[in-house]
């Protein structure tokens, strides 16, 4: 595929590993659908949740991803904005069905490949909850294409 501003349906794969509290990866493979446009990997995919009894629940994600930052926006069930650039620190909200929380996310690095038929993004970063350090994570996202 050419970096034209088409977008076409994909396989996205997240990798995440919470330190601070088990070293165990969880990964969990989603379809959805990725473009590029002005120097910018965009995917996008729907997360779907199942309360005991309930409907499922969904949150759709939208994630860019550039050579200096990976900004992840959450619309749904979750709703919140993520901004990773070892350059800066970011504040924002974190919002669930059980409450909102203040965000702050501290990243140490991030590293973007591109494969002829693969683009791979890796980050680490601090996490802390209402003022409350949390974790340390490393995430890593692969984008077929």
């Amino acid at each position: 595929m050419n970096k034209a501003n088409n977008s076409h349906n994909t396989e996205i794969t997240i990798c995440s590993t919470q330190h601070d509290i088990s070293e165990e990866t969880t990964e969990t493979v989603y379809t959805g659908e990725y473009r590029f446009l002005a120097g910018t990997h965009i995917i996008s995919y729907d997360e779907y949740f199942q309360e005991e009894g309930n409907i499922p629940s969904k949150t759709t994600s939208l994630v860019k991803i550039n050579e200096n930052f990976i900004h992840i926006a959450k619309k749904g069930t979750i709703t919140t904005q993520m901004h990773f650039d070892p350059c800066k620190t970011y504040q924002g909200n974190y919002q669930t069905p059980f409450g909102s929380f203040a965000m702050l996310i501290d990243t140490e690095q991030i590293s973007v490949s591109e494969q002829e038929n693969e683009i791979k993004a890796d980050f680490k970063y601090h996490l802390s909850l209402n003022h409350c350090p949390v974790s340390r994570y490393t995430i890593q996202i692969r984008i077929k294409k």
